[in-house]
């Protein structure tokens, strides 16, 4: 079973593919787009990826977690003289499509935009700029998940010896139950 931040990325490439100016250019991982032969000359791209993620109690029994993982979409271009405006104008259509499904899809219980960060920075000889997206995500995670109990051996025993209000010390003053065979 996949990690639900698996699902949330996957869910963000396809929307972004093929409808911001990078076409298809969109990748579900940080580095994709920088082991490539002449990537350099696929600009501008955008790589999809998670960062940190912090979780809450959302529900005691069974157990579930509230979780928000940064969901980063990173927009690569050449460092030109164009290279705010191209990267303002993907920013702009990446936001309006990933905020049209504030749940994407249902892989997430909400999406919200967090911050923006602009970088320029030098890979290998060429220098090339960056807009990194933030976005919050939240989505439930029950922990252990309901294939947990596809792991677990029927229930065939079960011995309980109990002492009431606890003034039975001598075990074998306790009342207690011995019940086999469930698993029939």
């Amino acid at each position: 079973m996949s990690h639900p931040r698996t699902a949330i990325r996957k869910k963000a490439v396809e929307l972004l593919m093929g409808n911001t100016g990078v076409g298809a250019s969109v990748y579900a991982s940080r580095v994709a787009p920088f082991i490539v032969n002449d990537w350099d000359n696929q600009l501008p791209a955008i790589s999809v990826y998670t960062m940190d993620e912090a979780g809450e109690i959302h529900n005691a029994a069974p157990r579930e977690y509230r979780r928000t993982v940064q969901l980063a979409i990173e927009i690569q271009g050449e460092a030109d003289e164009a290279l705010d405006d191209v990267l303002d104008e993907i920013a702009r259509q990446v936001e309006l499509i990933l905020l049209r499904d504030d749940t994407l899809d249902g892989t997430a219980s909400d999406l919200r935009y967090s911050q923006t960060q602009m970088v320029l920075r030098e890979q290998g000889k060429t220098v090339i700029g960056a807009c990194r997206i933030i976005f919050d995500a939240d989505y439930l995670d029950e922990q252990p998940g309901p294939d947990f109990n596809e792991t677990l051996d029927d229930l065939a025993t079960v011995h309980t010896d109990y002492s009431l209000a606890g003034e039975q010390d001598d075990p074998a003053d306790r009342a207690n139950t011995h019940l086999t065979g469930l698993n029939q």
